[in-house]
């Protein structure tokens, strides 16, 4: 890589460890990745192979500060970009090689896929990726996972959540399902939607996002902030009006927390930004910010009106 990437890595890096303090300046860090479609790119990769070296410290431990905490930890020199491609590639485990089906299941925490043509899927917590077809083209989504795929005309790939198709050619996206309800996010590129349900196909491009409700063929696309798309592998889960039930559900995956919400208050919106690295912290928080009553018994935290 020439002399502007290694600037690049080394700028993603620095946003990277930025990212984990509360000062963190976010409508920089928007700028930054809108400036350039290269900056999205490099950002993804030095955030999965900070992800690799936490879950395998001891693989490259001479690059790793491992008495350091993350937020103060020192990145190597880039060496021109390739160490940052190299920590992906080396340490993002498991990888799709395979013709026949192959299905990831994930726990507590995020398991990061790597596919036989270089894409990239960090299935979130609790959720599970069935992968097919000869060139990893087919995949099956439960729950949540963000996309980095690799641009190839030649290899449409498609994507199974709940009841929507996902076509892509190439972008950086994010897909929820919970069996009721699927989110998909744009950070750059273009996606196109199919789905019984939904009716006519709908191109998503980046910067949008669309919430799709197929059981009463409801579809309703909104601006998302590129900066919000998978923004829960830094810890932080952000929403512009969305419904209560969607957000406690989220919460249940993402903070391993349950959370119930009486139908009632399932379809009022929250706007607003929680930290994950918490659960209770977060439930809370989110109980603040809506005004509302919080229950916690055996274990479960039940929203209600305050009173």
């Amino acid at each position: 890589m020439n002399g502007a990437d290694d600037t690049i890595f080394e700028q993603a890096a620095v946003w990277h460890l930025a990212s984990s303090h509360d000062a963190m300046d976010w409508d920089g860090f928007t700028r930054w990745l809108e400036a350039d479609p290269r900056h999205r790119s490099a950002y993804d990769e030095v955030a999965m192979a900070d992800t690799a070296l936490n879950e395998h410290p001891a693989v490259l431990g001479e690059y790793r500060h491992a008495a350091k905490p993350a937020a103060a930890r020192r990145w190597p020199l880039w060496a021109g970009g390739v160490m940052a491609a190299s920590l992906a590639a080396l340490l993002v485990a498991p990888q799709f090689t395979a013709p026949g089906p192959q299905s990831f299941t994930s726990g507590t925490v995020p398991l990061t896929i790597a596919l036989s043509d270089g894409s990239q899927v960090v299935l979130g917590p609790r959720s599970q990726l069935t992968v097919t077809g000869r060139k990893g083209e087919q995949l099956a989504l439960r729950g949540g996972a963000y996309f980095a795929i690799r641009h190839d005309p030649a290899r449409q790939m498609n994507i199974s959540a709940g009841g929507l198709e996902i076509g892509d050619i190439g972008t950086h996206f994010e897909v929820q399902t919970d069996g009721l309800a699927v989110r998909v996010e744009v950070a750059d590129g273009k996606l196109e939607l199919r789905g019984e349900a939904l009716g006519k196909r709908v191109e998503l491009a980046a910067g949008r996002r669309i919430l799709f409700d197929p059981a009463h063929r409801l579809a309703t696309v909104a601006a998302v902030s590129p900066r919000d798309v998978g923004e829960w592998r830094e810890g932080r889960l952000s929403y512009d009006a969305a419904p209560l039930s969607l957000v406690a559900t989220d919460l249940g995956r993402y903070a391993g927390i349950s959370v119930t919400v009486p139908p009632p208050l399932a379809g009022r919106r929250f706007s607003g930004s929680l930290s994950i690295r918490n659960g209770d912290s977060a439930v809370r928080d989110l109980a603040q910010l809506m005004g509302l009553g919080i229950v916690h018994r055996g274990g479960v935290y039940r929203l209600r009106e305050p009173g």
